[in-house]
C-alpha cells in the first residue's frame, strides 16, 4: 500500500499552531479541574483504594495486577496497577493515603485523553473524504472540540470521583487506539509501529474496563467512512489491523470470566427488557446534560419500572437517532460516525449488560460526550460556511471568525466555572451526599449514604433521620437497616437498634456488620452467650477481621458466665487478631494479655500488656497506654 499523500492543510498554518492549541487545551483542563484535588474518597473509593491491599506494593507486579473481587477494579488489572502507582507516590505510611496523589493521576489521564481527542478529530476532518470540505479548519475545529470536552462539568464524575479512573483511563486507551489506528493508515514502517501501538492500547483498555470491547468495531467503521475509497466507492477497511485489535477480546474474555464485582448484573429476560426500556429515558437524560449540565448527581438510584406513556417520546428519540445512524452507516455518510461512536460506547453498560445496581451513571458519558460536542462544533462551522462563505469580503470573514472565537471562549469559561464548582462539592463526604439528596430526594441510596457520612462526622441524630428516610424508601435494604441499627446503638437506643439489626439478618442472613453490631450490643448488655454466637457468625463471613477477633477474645476471656468463659479459645482468637494487625494494634494486644492472664500465664500477660502500652503510646493513645501499664503492674503484683 502506498503511503497517503501529506495533508495539504499542514502547510496552511503556522508550525507552532498545533502545539499552541494543545497547550491551551491542557491548561484549560487543568484550570477547570484544579478544585478536584480537594475531593475526598467516597463510596467505591473505599473498596478500590482504602481497603485495597493489592495497591500497597508495586513488587512483585503480580500483586497489583491481581485486584480484589467485589470492587470497582475487579477484573481490571491495569486500572488497579495505576492505583498502586498513585499510592506509592502519595503515601508516606501504610495508613496514610493521600487523595491528592490519586486526583493528580486522574487529571493527568483526563488531559492526555483530551490531547488524543484533538488528534482524532483533527485527522478525521483531514481524512481523504473530508479534506476538500474543511480545508485548513481541522486544527481549529479539533481545538474547539477538545477544549469544550476537557472542561465540561459532565466529566467531573469520571475525573473527580477517583474510583471512576476506570472510565477515564479506558477512555484514554480507546482514544489512543483510534488515533494510532488512524496514523497507521499512512502505511510504511511508521505505519507498522502505529499499528502495534493501537493493538497495545486496545489490550490495555480491555484490561481497564469492559466498555473497550467496541473499539475494534469503531476502527472498522472509521475506515469505512473516512479512508480513501476503492474502485467500488467503498472505504477500504484494514481487516488485518481490525483483526489484530479484535484479538484483544481474548484477554477481555479471560478477565471477565475471572472477575467478580458483586450481584450487579441480572440477565433475567424480563429484567433485560425492562432495563433496555428504561435506558431510553436515561440516554435522553444524558443528552440533556450534555447541553445543560445541571443538575449533576453523584449517585442515581434510578428505578427499573414499566415505562409509562410519557416515556414514549424518549424511546422515539433514541430509536430515531439509532435509525439515522444505521442509515448513515449504510450510505457512508460521515456524520453517522458520531452516532456510531455514541451508541457503541454506551451499548455495553446501557443495553447489552443490565447493570441493575447502576441503571444510570454520569461517568458513562465520558467518551460519548465527545460525539455530541463534535457534532455541535462541526455543525455550527458548516452552518457558518453557508451563512458566511469563504468568498465573502475579508472584513465580514474576520468578524465572523472573531465572533466564533468569542462564543467559544465564553462557553469554555462558563463550562469551566461549572466544573470548578461541581468538583468543589466533592471536598466533603457530608456535602457531596447532601447535594445528592437535595437533587434526588426520592432515591433511597443517597439518603442511606448521607446518613452514614453524618454518622462518621458524629452527627448521630441527623444521621438517624436520613437513615430512617432511606429505610422507608427501601424497607428491604439490609445495608440501610444495619446502618440505622448502628446509629441507634451509638445513641444508646439499644432495643430499637436490635430490632433493625434482626430484621437485616432476616433479609441477609450472612450480613457481617449486622452480626458484628448485634454482638457488640449483646456484649455491652452482658448477654455473652448471644454475643459469642454473633461474633462467630461474623467471622464465618470475614475470618480475619481483627476488630471482631479482638472483641470475641475479650468476651471469652472476661465473661462471668462459666458456660461462656474459655481462656484457651480467647487466647487463640487474640493471637489471630495480633497476627492480623502485625502486632501493631494496642487493643488486640490488650485482648491477648487478658486471655493470657485468664489462662494463668501472668508473667506472659504482663509482658504483652507492656507491649500494648508501648504501641498505644507511640500512636498517641496516652490514656490507654497508662491503663495498660497499670494492668501490667497488677499482673506482676498478683504473681508475687
Amino acid at each position: 500500500m502506498q503511503p497517503a499523500p501529506p495533508h495539504p492543510t499542514s502547510a496552511r498554518h503556522h508550525p507552532l499552531l498545533i502545539p499552541a492549541l494543545l497547550l491551551i487545551v491542557a491548561a484549560s483542563g487543568a484550570w477547570a479541574f484544579a478544585t478536584s484535588f480537594d475531593g475526598v474518597l467516597v463510596l467505591d473509593d473505599v473498596r478500590a483504594i482504602v481497603r485495597n491491599q493489592t495497591i500497597r506494593t508495586l513488587w512483585p507486579v503480580t500483586i497489583p495486577l491481581s485486584p480484589p473481587s467485589a470492587s470497582t477494579v475487579a477484573g481490571r488489572p491495569v486500572a488497579n496497577l495505576t492505583f498502586a502507582l498513585s499510592y506509592a507516590l502519595g503515601s508516606s505510611t501504610p495508613e496514610a493515603i493521600d487523595p491528592a496523589a490519586f486526583h493528580a493521576a486522574n487529571l493527568a489521564i483526563h488531559l492526555t485523553a483530551a490531547l488524543l481527542l484533538f488528534g482524532v478529530v483533527r485527522r478525521t476532518l483531514s481524512s481523504p473524504r473530508l479534506r476538500p470540505v474543511f480545508g485548513a479548519a481541522p486544527p481549529w475545529l479539533a481545538g474547539a472540540v477538545a477544549l469544550i470536552w476537557v472542561v465540561h462539568p459532565l466529566q467531573t464524575s469520571a475525573v473527580t470521583y477517583v474510583a471512576q479512573r476506570v472510565e477515564s483511563l479506558m477512555g484514554l486507551f480507546y482514544l489512543l487506539t483510534m488515533y494510532a489506528s488512524i496514523r497507521a493508515a499512512d502505511g510504511g514502517r511508521r505505519g507498522r509501529w502505529w499499528t502495534a501501538a493501537a493493538v497495545a492500547g486496545c489490550a490495555a483498555g480491555m484490561a481497564t474496563k469492559e466498555t473497550m470491547v467496541t473499539a475494534p468495531v469503531a476502527v472498522a467503521i472509521w475506515d469505512r467512512l473516512f479512508r480513501q475509497p476503492d474502485t467500488s466507492g467503498r472505504g477500504r477497511v484494514r481487516w488485518g489491523t481490525v483483526a489484530g485489535l479484535a484479538a484483544t477480546w481474548l484477554l477481555l474474555a479471560v478477565l471477565v470470566q475471572r472477575q467478580f464485582r458483586g450481584p450487579s448484573v441480572n440477565l433475567d429476560p424480563s429484567t433485560v427488557w425492562l432495563y433496555a426500556r428504561t435506558q431510553a429515558e436515561v440516554i435522553v437524560h444524558y443528552l440533556r446534560l450534555a447541553f445543560v449540565p445541571s443538575p449533576l448527581v453523584f449517585l442515581y438510584d434510578w428505578a427499573l419500572m414499566p415505562a409509562p406513556l410519557w416515556r414514549a417520546w424518549q424511546a422515539a428519540v433514541v430509536l430515531a437517532l439509532l435509525a439515522l445512524t444505521a442509515a448513515g452507516l449504510v450510505g457512508r455518510h460521515p456524520a453517522s460516525f458520531l452516532g456510531a461512536w455514541f451508541f457503541l460506547i454506551l451499548a455495553p453498560s446501557s443495553s447489552v449488560l443490565p447493570i441493575i445496581t447502576e441503571v444510570a451513571a454520569e461517568h458513562r458519558m465520558y467518551l460519548p460526550l465527545a460525539s455530541v460536542v463534535a457534532g455541535v462544533v462541526v455543525g455550527l462551522f458548516l452552518l457558518g460556511q453557508r451563512l458566511v462563505p469563504s468568498s465573502s469580503a475579508a472584513s465580514r470573514l474576520t468578524a465572523a471568525r472573531a465572533s466564533a472565537a468569542i462564543v467559544l471562549a465564553a462557553a469554555v469559561v462558563a463550562l469551566g466555572l461549572g466544573t470548578r464548582a461541581r468538583s468543589h462539592v466533592y471536598a466533603s463526604a457530608v456535602g457531596l451526599w447532601q447535594d445528592t439528596v437535595e437533587k434526588r430526594p426520592e432515591d433511597a441510596r443517597p439518603h442511606i449514604a448521607y446518613g452514614e457520612a453524618l454518622a462518621a462526622a458524629g452527627r448521630f441524630a441527623e444521621a438517624e433521620a436520613e437513615l430512617r428516610k432511606g429505610t422507608e424508601l427501601a424497607p428491604q435494604d439490609a445495608f440501610a437497616l444495619v446502618r440505622l441499627g448502628s446509629v441507634l446503638a451509638q445513641q444508646r437506643k439499644y432495643d430499637e437498634a436490635v430490632s433493625h439489626l434482626v430484621t437485616a439478618l432476616a433479609v441477609s442472613p450472612g450480613n457481617f456488620d449486622a452480626h458484628r453490631f448485634l454482638a457488640d450490643i449483646r456484649a455491652l448488655r452482658g448477654e455473652d452467650e448471644s454475643a459469642v454466637e454473633h461474633y462467630e457468625a461474623a467471622l464465618a463471613t470475614v475470618p480475619a477481621d481483627a476488630r471482631v477477633l479482638t472483641a470475641l477474645a475479650a468476651v471469652l476471656a472476661g465473661s462471668r458466665d462459666p458456660n461462656v468463659r474459655n481462656p484457651a479459645r480467647a487466647r487463640g482468637y487474640a493471637e489471630r487478631a495480633v497476627a492480623a494487625t502485625g502486632g501493631q494494634d494496642a487493643r488486640a494486644l490488650q485482648a491477648l494479655s487478658a486471655a493470657q492472664a485468664a489462662d494463668g500465664s501472668l508473667a506472659e500477660a504482663a509482658r504483652t500488656a507492656r507491649s500494648a502500652a508501648a504501641v498505644a503510646r507511640a500512636r498517641g493513645e496516652i490514656a490507654l497506654a497508662d491503663a495498660l501499664e497499670y494492668r501490667a503492674l497488677s499482673y506482676e503484683s498478683v504473681r508475687k
